[in-house]
């Protein structure tokens, strides 16, 4: 093996193995290091694949063998929980069902190494089951990485080792992450008996369902997600670091609490778990993405922050795959104009500039402090379920009118004033 390359790709996530693909697609030679044994065994994710991205690279690629995804989403339910109801926006697109579909749910544990296969075939060399150390550089410029007691030398070197970007940090490209902008995720797959996926959601062929909940436990900033995929469940949430430590809970209590909530235990009912994940993620948005690249190297998907979370959708893997597209792209220009400094890379933010990624981290730069809000975990969902329990509750003594039923819930919940702020904000943010 040469001991110096073009391209050093850190981490083989869907934005680290993009760009090797890319890179190595264009007669580069590329290394794509990971510390796991394997792609995929060490990522978590808590949201669906949406399409467009990685239809980009591989049209139809759910028709492929393997096939590297699991369920075409064509319902999505955002909830309000209470410790004891919920309420639910139930939407169903028969268009989200068909070709080209709007999003999948996935395990990564497939899907990463059906990409990072991908990237094989083009030529890039994987090196599995490595940490890598930290960066080497001359004077300032980053030349390659240390890994395993060698130092692998490249032109280019891309990080995307994901929302802890260890080595970016670890090297002094980017500062530590700050407890109010980051989450903290934990995921558990659910294996229901043969058969029981299709039965219980209602699905026919490759259709599926995923939930989107918000509200309880009370007692923290996040939320929770659950998805159908083949025969299993995704089951998780997404809580903000800080709460948890300034509530002093433990996000595996969190995570068991929500279990128990009556409407989610329903759901998972009879099922067994098969594997249980946990990572960070990167909520400062737009105003707290670090330098995305310098004198050789750049940072894509979750280890550059490129995550969004607008309420109804969580976005991460096709920003991850968009930059791992760019990152490659820009890499190959870089080398071949023998130019790897930062002036040589800056294609690269210029592209995410003009990209989905960066258009929309824009457009909803707002959106953390939307989620900051503690009356979005219990004041709204109890006014919401109150307001639907008293309309459907019947005992015989006969039911008040509906502006007296509205006076008599919203009594004791946000003022009126606190209530147009805040559906001012969301509005303008998201």
């Amino acid at each position: 093996m040469s001991d110096k390359f073009d391209v050093v790709v850190v981490g083989a996530g869907l934005a680290g193995a993009t760009a090797a693909f890319v890179a190595a697609s264009a007669g580069q030679q590329v290394i794509l290091a990971e510390r796991g044994s394997r792609p995929g065994s060490k990522t978590v994710s808590g949201g669906l694949l949406y399409t467009h991205a990685l239809a980009r690279l591989w049209p139809k690629f759910w028709e492929e063998d393997p096939c590297p995804v699991e369920r075409a989403i064509d319902r999505n339910v955002l909830t309000l929980l209470t410790p004891d109801q919920a309420l639910s926006v139930d939407h169903f697109d028969a268009r989200f069902g068909r070709p080209p579909y709007n999003s999948f749910s996935v395990l990564r544990s497939r899907l990463d190494p059906w990409v990072a296969g991908k990237a094989e075939a083009a030529g890039a060399t994987p090196v599995y089951g490595v940490k890598v150390d930290g960066l080497v550089r001359e004077g300032a410029r980053v030349v390659g990485i240390q890994a395993g007691g060698e130092e692998l030398r490249a032109d280019v070197v891309v990080l995307a080792d994901g929302a802890n970007a260890l080595t970016a940090r670890r090297s002094g490209l980017e500062p530590e992450g700050d407890p109010r902008h980051t989450g903290v995720g934990v995921k558990q797959v659910i294996e229901l008996p043969p058969g029981e996926v299709d039965k219980r959601f209602q699905l026919t062929g490759r259709s599926g369902t995923q939930y989107t909940t918000v509200g309880f436990p009370t007692k923290v900033e996040g939320g929770g997600f659950l998805y159908t995929n083949r025969d299993t469940l995704s089951l998780g949430m997404i809580i903000n670091l800080r709460s948890l430590v300034e509530r002093n809970v433990s996000m595996y209590d969190v995570l068991e609490e929500y279990k128990q909530h009556p409407f989610i235990a329903r759901l998972l009912e009879g099922g067994s778990l098969v594997e249980y994940s946990g990572c960070f993620v990167g909520e400062g948005g737009y105003d707290s993405l670090p330098p995305l690249a310098g004198d050789g190297y750049l940072l894509a998907g979750s280890a550059a922050g490129f995550f969004l979370n607008t309420g109804f959708t969580l976005r991460g893997m096709d920003f991850a795959i968009e930059s791992g597209r760019l990152a490659g792209e820009a890499a190959v220009a870089a080398v071949r104009a023998k130019d790897p400094t930062a002036r040589g890379l800056s294609g690269y933010a210029a592209s995410l500039e003009q990209s989905f990624v960066m258009r929309e981290l824009r457009e909803f730069r707002g959106y953390p402090s939307v989620f900051q809000n503690p009356r979005l975990y219990e004041q709204y969902p109890r006014l919401a379920a109150t307001l639907l329990d008293r309309l459907y509750s019947v005992d015989g003594r006969g039911r008040p009118p509906l502006r007296s039923v509205l006076k008599e819930t919203v009594r004791g919940g946000p003022s009126p004033l606190d209530l147009v702020r805040d559906l001012w904000s969301a509005a303008r943010r998201l």
